[in-house]
């Protein structure tokens, strides 16, 4: 599977770890990187398991909120970070928001300090915006990948970490040995195998993707973020989120309602599927929002 990978990605085997999905690519990295001392630094809103692993390991979480377009505040995590014992978890694509980070604003975050650097990049075959050219001169880089999102093996639970070869080494020691089934490994194999198809996938929900949004940018009332990746993040005007996310649910459409997380109030976020499939969804909310 590394050597797999390794050439997917034009870099050295020793450079890869293979893991269960990327959450325990997040695991593994906590359990070397995070104790009762340590600081997470967090740009929110974002992935919540961030959070939800730093409390597991002991750790203290810090948050610091995104500026305006869910732009990371650079200036800010600089300021908070100490010299030592902290770690800062970055997600580009930010689920659920859609955007990259600049690659100037992680080796800002590299130089600057002495905190490990984690960029979960799960939906990165979306945007293109891969940092991985990064971790052949920064040894407190770790990228974080999936098979779960653009090779559609959600369920097969592949993900890998790519980091310098010394990173990857000291990853290794608490790497459970036996985390991932030779079914699961075979798939991703294959899946690497057949990239024409992965590639052209990708590139007709990147279309659908663009649809959506100008779509959504002909409709009064709601505004719709830039994405990179294969969801929409938006955002109603003059009604409540909840109102239009239980509305859509008694038509048996399923989104994600962010209501409660602070900075994502009255948004919803929809993944991009099937051309068909993509107009119910927006002509229901378009006619919700026209009745209401």
């Amino acid at each position: 599977m590394r050597k797999s990978i390794s050439k997917y990605l034009n870099i050295r085997d020793d450079q890869i770890t293979v893991t269960n999905g990327a959450d325990e690519g997040l695991d593994i990295v906590s359990k070397i990187f995070i104790d009762k001392y340590t600081d997470t630094i967090i740009s929110t809103p974002t992935y919540s398991y961030y959070n939800i692993i730093t409390k597991i390991m002991g750790g203290n979480t810090i948050s610091i909120s995104r500026k305006e377009k869910f732009i990371d505040d650079i200036e800010n995590i600089l300021k908070t970070i100490k010299k030592k014992n902290n770690i800062v978890f970055l997600c580009s694509p930010n689920n659920p928001t859609g955007n990259c980070i600049k690659q100037k604003s992680v080796i800002r975050l590299l130089t600057e300090t002495d905190s490990i650097i984690v960029v979960d990049e799960a939906y990165v075959e979306f945007s293109g915006n891969s940092l991985i050219n990064l971790t052949n001169k920064y040894d407190n880089l770790i990228i974080l990948r999936t098979f779960s999102k653009a090779f559609s093996l959600a369920g097969a639970r592949v993900g890998y970490i790519v980091a310098s070869k010394k990173m990857i080494d000291l990853l290794n020691k608490v790497r459970p040995p036996n985390s991932l089934s030779v079914i699961s490994l075979a798939l991703a194999d294959i899946a690497l195998n057949n990239l024409e198809n992965v590639n052209d996938n990708i590139k007709f929900i990147v279309n659908e993707r663009e649809k959506c949004k100008n779509f959504i940018n002909n409709i009064s009332g709601v505004n719709v973020f830039p994405s990179e990746a294969n969801f929409l993040l938006i955002k109603f005007n003059n009604i409540k989120s909840d109102i239009i996310y239980n509305l859509l649910l008694k038509q048996g459409l399923i989104v994600r309602n962010f209501n409660n997380i602070k900075g994502l109030e009255n948004c919803l976020r929809f993944g991009i599927r099937n051309s068909q499939e993509n107009n119910i969804l927006l002509n229901a909310i378009s006619e919700i929002l026209n009745k209401n």
